[in-house]
């Protein structure tokens, strides 16, 4: 009879350890690769797939960068799933983008915190959205979040655009050009209307 309580016992709490697995959470850091743009600048796509091993789990997905010049940019996420029934099988929580710390893997100062623009309507697919302007070169990452809710899994794909901003130094360069096209053009006209003047008399 105690062999036979013992044995339950080890099955019930395999069962417990089992169902506890798949309410991890799910970790993944992952390099971002690069298309350059031909413009000083880069696009990327990235994303994830989430079977049903997953089931329960949530995970956060951290998507590295480096930048050498200031720069804006813009990401946007779209999901797809299986939607088995009552449940929306996989749900984004969050989309954020951050410095970054390659070494200590920390994410340095405040994120920029992405924008849920997904529709109305019984369990319809992620959308969200993230811009940032004006910021300094360095390391960055885009960090995803969310949960696998149902047993069909699903996938979220994921596009960066990256847009180098002129340094203050090339604006001022391109302020004074102005000024002295400005100067040159003001300067040819003054020529013309003193010949003009002097056939009027």
């Amino acid at each position: 009879m105690k062999l036979k309580s013992l044995v339950l016992a080890m099955v019930a709490g395999a069962a417990l350890m089992a169902q506890g697995a798949g309410a991890a959470t799910v970790n993944r850091t992952a390099p971002v690769v690069t298309t350059d743009d031909g413009l000083g600048g880069f696009n990327a796509h990235f994303g994830d797939t989430f079977a049903q091993s997953t089931t329960g789990s949530t995970f956060t997905d951290v998507f590295t960068f480096d930048v050498g010049t200031p720069f804006d940019a813009a990401a946007s996420l779209t999901s797809s799933y299986l939607n088995t029934p009552q449940t929306k099988d996989l749900l984004i929580t969050g989309l954020s983008l951050y410095r970054y710390d390659p070494v200590t893997k920390a994410m340095l100062g405040t994120a920029i915190a992405g924008i849920d623009l997904t529709g109305s309507g019984a369990d319809a697919p992620d959308s969200w959205a993230l811009s940032g302007f004006g910021l300094t070169s360095g390391s960055y990452a885009i960090q995803v979040n969310g949960e696998v809710r149902g047993v069909g899994g699903g996938v979220f794909g994921a596009d960066l655009t990256i847009s180098p901003v002129p340094e203050p130094q090339a604006w001022g360069m391109l302020l004074a050009g102005l000024g002295v096209l400005t100067t040159l053009a003001w300067r040819r006209r003054q020529p013309a209307r003193v010949r003009a003047d002097v056939r009027r008399r």
